[in-house]
C-alpha cells in the first residue's frame, strides 16, 4: 500500500473533523460566553429614586347584613390619599368609624356604652353612617405620622361591634428607594445572572423592579420566594409556592431581546431565592439569589445537571481544535508526521 497516501487521506479527514467541530462548537461558545459576560453586568443594580406614592388609592369596603366588614383588612402607605367606598348591601344599619390611635385594639368584651364612651374622649379620625342598601364614600388623608400603624374600625351601633364588625387599616411606611436589575434566561438551565445584589440596602421597605427576558428559545418563569434565608428544593418548590405565593411569577417573553417586568416591595432584609418554576428546570440548575440588606454570599450549593456545558469547556475545546487543524494541514502537506525510523514498517509503526 502507498503510505504516504494513506497518510493524506487521514490527515484530509482529520482536517474535515476538525472544521465541522468548529463551526458546531465555536457558534455555541460565543453567545453563551457573551451572556455570561452581560449576566454579571446585569447582577449590579440601577439605583433610582423613589417613586412617588400614589396620590389616590381606592378602596371598597362592603357588608351585607353579616357582622363583617369585607375586606377587614385594608392597606396604604404613608402619604397616599385614600377614598373608601362604602358599600352596605344589606338590611341593617351600620357605622364607619375609625380610631386615630394606631397602636390601639378595642377588647371584644366592651359594652356598647365604653365603646361610644371612648370616641367622645378620642375623636374618631373618619365616622361616618352607612345606612342600609346604600354606597357612600369617605376620604382619609395618611400623613407621615401615620406610618406602622394599625388604625381599627369599627360600627359602634350596638353591639355591632361586638358582633364582629370591625376591622384595620394597616399604614406602611413610604418606599425609601428603588433599584432594578435585569436578568435572562439561558437555554443551559441558567439565570444571567443568578445572583442580585442589594446588599447596599439599610432602609425598609425597599421597592424592586426585575425586567426578565431571555438569549435562547426555552420557556422560563422568574418565581420569587417571599421568605427571607430560605431555601427551596426541586422537591418542595410546588408545595412551597402553594402555601406562599411568589413575590412574583414573570414568564420569559416569546422572542429574545424583550423584557417582562414586574415590581414588587421587600420589607425585610435577608437573602430571597429565585427559580425557574417550569418542570425539571430548577433540579437542573436554575436558580438563583437576591440579596437584600445583606452581604452576598452563597446560602448552599445546589447539585446541578452535568448535562450543562460551560462556555468555558467550548471555547477550551475550541482552542484544541484549532491546534488540531493546524496539525492536519501539516500532515496534508509532508505526508508523513513524523518520518518512520528504519525497520519501523516492518512493524506496521508510524
Amino acid at each position: 500500500m502507498n503510505r504516504p497516501r494513506t497518510l493524506l487521506r487521514g490527515a484530509v479527514a482529520s482536517l474535515l473533523t476538525a472544521i465541522v467541530l468548529l463551526a458546531v462548537a465555536l457558534p455555541l461558545a460565543a453567545p453563551i460566553a457573551g451572556a455570561e459576560r452581560a449576566g454579571q453586568a446585569m447582577g449590579r443594580p440601577h439605583v433610582a429614586a423613589a417613586p412617588l406614592a400614589d396620590p389616590h388609592v381606592n378602596v371598597t369596603i362592603t357588608t351585607n347584613g353579616t357582622p363583617t366588614f369585607a375586606p377587614s383588612v385594608i392597606h396604604v402607605t404613608a402619604g397616599e390619599n385614600l377614598t373608601i367606598t362604602l358599600n352596605n348591601s344589606g338590611s341593617y344599619n351600620h357605622t364607619f368609624t375609625m380610631s386615630t390611635n394606631g397602636t390601639e385594639v378595642f377588647p371584644l368584651n366592651w359594652s356598647p356604652t365604653q365603646l361610644e364612651a371612648y370616641f367622645v374622649a378620642h375623636p374618631p379620625l373618619v365616622n361616618a353612617s352607612m345606612p342600609a342598601d346604600t354606597i357612600s364614600h369617605v376620604n382619609v388623608s395618611v400623613n407621615a405620622s401615620m406610618a406602622g400603624g394599625n388604625f381599627e374600625f369599627v360600627s359602634i351601633l350596638p353591639y355591632q361591634f361586638q358582633a364582629g364588625l370591625y376591622g384595620f387599616m394597616d399604614v406602611t411606611p413610604p418606599v425609601s428607594s428603588s433599584l432594578t436589575f435585569y436578568v435572562n434566561a439561558s437555554d443551559t438551565y441558567r439565570f444571567l445572572p443568578d445572583s442580585l445584589n442589594a446588599s447596599s440596602v439599610t432602609k425598609f421597605p425597599v421597592a424592586i423592579n426585575v425586567f426578565f427576558g431571555t438569549v435562547g428559545v426555552l420557556s422560563h418563569t422568574f418565581t420569587l420566594s417571599p421568605v427571607p434565608d430560605y431555601n427551596l428544593s426541586s422537591s418542595n418548590y410546588s408545595t412551597f409556592f402553594t402555601q406562599h405565593a411568589p413575590l412574583v411569577n414573570i414568564p420569559v417573553p416569546t422572542s429574545a431581546g424583550s423584557y417582562n417586568n414586574a415590581t414588587f416591595v421587600i420589607t425585610t432584609a435577608g437573602y430571597y431565592e429565585y427559580i425557574c418554576s417550569i418542570t425539571g428546570h430548577f433540579a437542573n440548575g436554575m436558580f438563583g439569589f437576591l440579596y437584600v440588606g445583606i452581604p452576598t454570599v452563597v446560602p448552599y450549593v445546589a447539585n446541578v445537571s452535568t448535562a450543562i456545558v460551560q462556555s468555558e469547556i467550548l471555547v477550551g475545546g475550541g482552542s484544541l481544535l484549532a491546534i488540531g487543524v493546524v496539525l492536519a494541514a501539516a500532515a496534508a502537506v509532508t505526508g508523513r508526521v513524523p518520518s518512520p525510523k528504519p525497520g519501523q514498517e516492518k512493524f506496521g509503526h508510524y
